[in-house]
């Protein structure tokens, strides 16, 4: 494929925070608004400073990484040749499709374009689309110049071809991509974020804790395991025989799908870096270090 031409149309914090990873990723890059281009330069450049500040990025790659981005107010000039385009537009459903039939117009079927949204679905992005195949969702979450996650939906008419160019071009923009395999409300991490916010909302307002008490006891107990381990590793890690062994321990009766869980345990500890652990063992050394670190930042080590 060559060196890839990747597009952000909107260029606000999420737009511009994605752009920003691919930049100093070696990716051609260029920002595409309906606002001046001094307003997307300034927008970019925060984030740049930000990313310095924070030590992910240098002074030099940061100041080489704006000489080499473009902006552009002309959408067709913006998108010619473009291998992936990430949408970051309103959340208008009429907005976005018009908006990706002016792309395609340009690209045809080769160019990926992956929308922002965190409330449409795929499917109905794809209607009336040219080149319905390449339309797909790639949903950051913020802040998206540093949190890695990206999920990836596909729609009724979305090919996996498609799904995995996704995939492989944000891997190379430093992002970890996980596929959601149907079009559920929230996809992935908001279901999950949502149940937990919830939760803790109730307990404020049922008299359990505080809510500083509630941030205090998911930061420093299920939040820390989850952030270095997941929750289905995590919990694993917790019983001796993982989810095999799980019903046994408190006493429950056995289902199929512990053995399904146990199964997906076992594909995710052999696919980890040897670095962080490819064995039980492995893992709980890893994570045991991790959160040593954490701690470090929190001033409790």
């Amino acid at each position: 494929m060559g060196k890839i031409k990747a597009v952000f149309v909107g260029t606000g914090m999420i737009g511009a925070g994605l752009a920003a990873n691919a930049m100093l990723n070696g990716y051609e890059t260029v920002l595409y608004d309906v606002v001046p281009q001094e307003k997307m330069r300034e927008n970019i450049s925060h984030i740049l400073d930000i990313l310095v500040e924070a030590g992910a990025a240098t002074r030099a790659q940061a100041d080489q990484a704006l000489a080499d981005c473009q902006f552009s107010n002309n959408l067709e000039e913006a998108v010619k040749g473009a291998h992936f385009v990430q949408e970051c537009i309103p959340e208008r459903l009429e907005l976005k499709k018009s908006t990706y039939a002016a792309i395609q117009k340009v690209t045809g079927p080769d160019a990926v374009i992956c929308s922002s949204t965190s409330k449409l679905f795929p499917t109905k992005l794809q209607e009336d689309a040219l080149y319905p195949q390449s339309i797909l969702v790639g949903h950051p979450y913020n802040p998206s110049y540093l949190l890695p996650l990206i999920e990836l939906c596909g729609g009724e008419q979305t090919s996996p071809e498609a799904i995995q160019q996704a995939k492989e071009i944000y891997t190379g923009m430093g992002k970890v991509a996980v596929v959601c395999k149907k079009e559920i409300y929230g996809f992935i991490v908001n279901r999950l974020s949502w149940a937990a916010l919830e939760a803790a909302k109730e307990c404020v307002r049922d008299g359990v804790c505080s809510v500083e008490d509630m941030d205090k006891a998911i930061m420093f107990g299920p939040g820390m395991r989850m952030a270095v381990t997941g929750q289905l590793l995590t919990i694993s890690l917790g019983v001796d025989g993982g989810f095999r062994a799980i019903a046994e321990k408190y006493g429950e009766e056995p289902t199929p799908w512990n053995e399904v869980y146990a199964q997906g345990v076992d594909e995710e500890i052999a696919n980890r870096d040897p670095a962080m652990g490819n064995t039980v063992d492995g893992v709980c050394k890893f994570r045991d270090h991790a959160f040593a670190e954490l701690l470090k930042l929190h001033k409790l080590l």
